[in-house]
This record gives structure tokens, sequence and C-alpha cells, in this order.
């Protein structure tokens, strides 16, 4: 009977041998796994590529000529953020007038030519500075705009007051949903601040959007299946602190967008915004308080705000505000406890270029560029392959102008470790190093081939991409180094490619790594 067990017990450990080596063959299969999340942006086939540029403050006598830069970036669609003229008049002959002179340019002419468009207004061209539901002309300058965008006569938009309007960019799995809110034409109105400091007072209980947009926007929201979704509002949503105009002035109604988000679950949300004269990412995080008794959240407000590097548990959102296009606010120094980045205070448009390369782990690159040459004054890169809520791995991050890439996010599984999670126990600090970055690269690229059963895939100017085979059992795990020369700092992630738990293999190998890095650095 004992050799029976004994037997039995043998042919167990063979079978499960025998699985192991076939799981090491699998990994040793699964190459492209890793390499499709890295690849960098500028080398991927344009087929995995959708840009989006958007852009606001137009004054339509101005020069032109920058259509011709943003062009170059080849856009599928072009979103109008608002004041895309500057209109200023009670005269609807003289608004329809500043709107033909922008649609003969030849310049704008050329660039919307094959190109989808879109857009909403602000004030200047809705006819009235800082106007909202008091302006006696909304509805010509709803129409007019309207008009200016080429919507047809049969669009739903054109069947109720107001410009708010939703639309699905591009096809399949690849979709992104663009909502366009109208923050005009049902807008409560503005009292004038005594406090010199501040332009306008708060209105704890007035509405931006009114009772239509709201149950529309609810209901758009709620049968949202796309990846990722963009939300056109003219005026800056997060950023509380300027004394111009903003939803922070309806502490209500920003209450309500933010639990009307966290409610319907809705997932990579980016919110895109105007008017300032001025570009900017902000990054906050919103906890919700808790329900009154009776069920009923208490609006005054029913949130607290976190800038985005205090760590707090709750619901993730940023901004890309991008404003002007002709012009803008030059001289622009305030105070913004959510900024992420530089302040712009030169002409900019801005690009979203999203990876698809992953259907289901798409890596979107906010930039705000230059109108003149192109340039970048800022950027927001994020790994939508994210879950709701707080805890995603997708957690916002920022990268420099020289890197061009995001690391992979760790799966649930926990064979994984990187110093860009959001999951504690998977998170690791970044190595730290001085002097130029290629010396560092080849620094670290000597470091890690040391190491037995490594073999180097991939390098570039910032990143290293090895493969460690562990013994006895050849898995195969993938190692990267993100370098990130503004901060000085290796971002990395290490992986198996297969399997479920690594019996802390990718951890203690990025220790070892750590610590001859920290040698070797040292001397």
């Amino acid at each position: 009977m004992f050799r029976r067990i004994g037997l039995g017990l043998l042919l167990i450990v063979a079978l499960f041998v025998c699985y192991l080596y076939w799981q090491s063959i699998r990994s040793a299969d699964s190459a492209v796994y890793l390499k499709a999340a890295t690849t960098p942006t500028a080398v991927l086939e344009e087929s995995q590529l959708q840009r989006i540029a958007f852009g606001s403050c137009n004054k339509q006598n101005e020069s032109q000529a920058y259509w011709e830069t943003i062009a170059a970036t080849n856009p599928d669609q072009w979103i109008w953020l608002g004041d895309n003229i500057y209109g200023d008049s009670d005269d609807p002959g003289v608004l329809r007038q500043k709107y033909e002179l922008q649609q003969s340019s030849p310049e704008y002419r050329s660039f919307i030519s094959g190109l989808e468009v879109y857009g909403i207004y602000d004030d200047h061209d809705y006819g009235l500075n800082d106007g909202g539901k008091e302006w006696h002309l909304k509805d010509t300058a709803a129409s007019l705009m309207l008009d200016f965008l080429n919507v047809p006569a049969n669009a739903p938009v054109r069947s109720y007051p107001g410009t708010y309007q939703t639309y699905l960019l591009g096809e399949g799995n690849r979709q992104v949903r663009l909502i366009l809110l109208d923050t005009r034409y049902f807008r409560d109105g503005l009292k004038k601040s005594s406090d010199p400091g501040q332009r306008y007072e708060i209105n704890d209980s007035g509405d931006v959007l009114g009772e239509a947009q709201w149950s529309w926007l609810e209901k758009t929201l709620g049968e949202n299946e796309a990846a990722i979704t963009l939300i056109g509002t003219s005026i800056q949503f997060i950023t509380d602190e300027h004394p111009y105009e903003k939803w922070s002035l309806f502490p209500t109604a920003k209450s309500r967008m933010l639990e009307l988000l966290a409610h319907t679950r809705t997932e990579n949300v980016f919110l895109l915004s105007g008017d300032r004269h001025l570009g900017e990412i902000a990054e906050a995080t919103i906890s919700l308080r808790p329900k009154a008794e009776g069920g009923e959240r208490n609006h005054q407000p029913g949130y607290f705000v976190s800038p985005k590097n205090e760590a707090v548990p709750g619901y993730k959102i940023a901004e890309i505000t991008s404003s002007g296009l002709t012009h803008s606010y030059e001289n622009a120094d305030e105070s913004n406890r959510f900024r992420s980045g530089a302040l712009v205070g030169d002409k900019n448009f801005g690009l979203l270029t999203i990876d698809w390369s992953e259907e289901n782990e798409p890596i979107l690159l906010f930039q705000l560029l230059s109108t003149e040459d192109g340039h970048e004054f800022n950027r927001l890169a994020y790994a939508a392959g994210s879950r709701f809520p707080a805890d995603r791995e997708g957690a916002l991050s920022f990268l420099t102008n020289d890197m061009t890439r995001v690391l992979k996010p760790c799966p649930e599984s926990p064979n994984c470790v990187s110093t860009q999670t959001s999951q504690e126990k998977k998170k690791m600090q970044p190595l730290k190093y001085t002097g130029e970055l290629p010396a560092a690269l080849a620094k670290l690229k000597s470091v890690v081939e040391e190491m037995s059963r490594t073999k180097l895939i991939e390098t570039d100017e910032n990143y290293l991409h090895f493969t460690f085979k562990t013994f006895p059992i050849p898995f195969i795990d993938d190692v990267e180094f993100l370098f990130d020369d503004a901060t000085k700092q290796i971002h990395y992630r290490s992986a198996s490619r297969v399997g479920h738990s690594d019996l802390g293999v990718n951890a203690r190998r990025m220790k070892k790594i750590a610590r001859r890095w920290n040698e070797v650095t040292a001397n």
C-alpha cells in the first residue's frame, strides 16, 4: 500500500513539474504581451492611434496661420471649447458676420477639410460677456453656433433649447464618448462681489446646467460604455482660486456633477475647458460625504476635494484647460493648488493622443502645445485600463517631456511589483541617479547584465527592457526601467508573464538590483 502511495505521489510531482515546464514555455511565447504596452507613441502604426485636438478663445480678425501648426499634429477630430469667435453684440447680424469671417479663413477652411468638428460656445460667442440664462439672444446664439459647426438640421440638439450634445468618436472597442455641456443657456445669474479680490459672489443655490440638461447628462452617463469619456465645459471645473467665472461659484451644481460622475461609475473621465486665456492641467481626488438621514445628499457641499498629491480615498478626476488660440494671458501668475506641471501663459492648443494598441488598456497622452511652433508646454499621461474607484491601477501619473512611455499597470495577481502602482503591496521606490541620463542608463544596463539569466530585449534613450529566466524552472519575467531625467529617478516594473503567485521573486530581484545600484553609484 505504501508503495502505491509513493508511486502516486511521484506521479503527482511529475505531472506538476510537467505543468510548470509547460507554463514556462507559455511565458517564452508571450513576448508581445509587454511590448504592446510600452511601444513609444512616435513609432506606433497610425491605425493604433487616435488624435483629438481642442482649444478655445479665437479672435476671428487675428491671424489664423496657427491652424497649420495644429494640422501638423494630424488630428482626427477638432473640439471648439468656446469663444470660437468674439461676437460681443446684441445684434444677430454682427454675430453672423463674425462667424462668416471665421468660416472664410483659408487656413481654417483647409484645416477642417475632411475633419470631424465639434464644439460648444462660451460667453463671447454667446454674445454677452459672462452671460447666462438672462441673455435675450440666447436662442439666436445657440442656432448660430450650431450653424457654424455644420450640425445637421435633424440632429437631436436642434430639437431642444440649449446646445448640449454627445457623440461617439471612433469605432468598435476604440470609442471615446464626447459630452459637450452648455454652461450658458441655463446658468443662473452672477452677482458682483464687494471683495476687490473677487469678481463675483458665490451663488450657493445657483445652477449651471438646468434640470433638462441634468436629466440628459445622467441618462448619457448611465448608458455610457465607451472606454474614455471627455466632458467639454467652457468654464473651469476643478480650479477654485482665481476670481473669475468658474463652477466653484455654484457649489451646489459642482457637488451635483461630482456625485453624478461617481454614482454612474464613470471611469476614465477627463474635463476639457477653456475661457481663461491660459493653459493648465489640474488633478484632484473627490471624496463624497455620506448621505444624510432619509437617503438624501446634502449639497452644501456634498464632497471634499483634495489635490492630486494627497493620498486620500475617493474619485480621481482631471481637467485640461486650453486657451487661447490667438491671444493669451502672457503674464499669468496665479495659484492653483490642483495644478500639475506648468502654468502656460503662451498661446496654446490641446492634443489628446490615444494609443489603442491594447484595446482593454488604452494609454492617453494629453499635451498643451504652442500654436506658434508646436512645442510642448505641459503633459499628462494616463493608463486607462483601470477600474473604479480610487485605488484603481490607472491612477493619474505625470511624465516629463523626455518620457515617451508609460509603464503597463500591474495586474491583480501578486506576481508584479512597480514604482508606478497604487497597490501598496506591490509599490516600490524609484532608483535615483545624478549626472547625465546616457551615463546613468549605461551604468544600470551594466548592473543588470551582471546578473545571471538576463537578456536585453530593447533599449532607447530613456528605456531598458530585460527578461529574466528563473531557475530551475525557466519561467520568463519582464523587467522594464523608465528614466525620468527631470526628477533624476528611474521607475521600474518587474512582472511574471504567466501564473499567479511568484513567491516574492520579482520583489526580491528588484531589491537586489536596488542594493547593487546604490553600491555602484556611491563609488
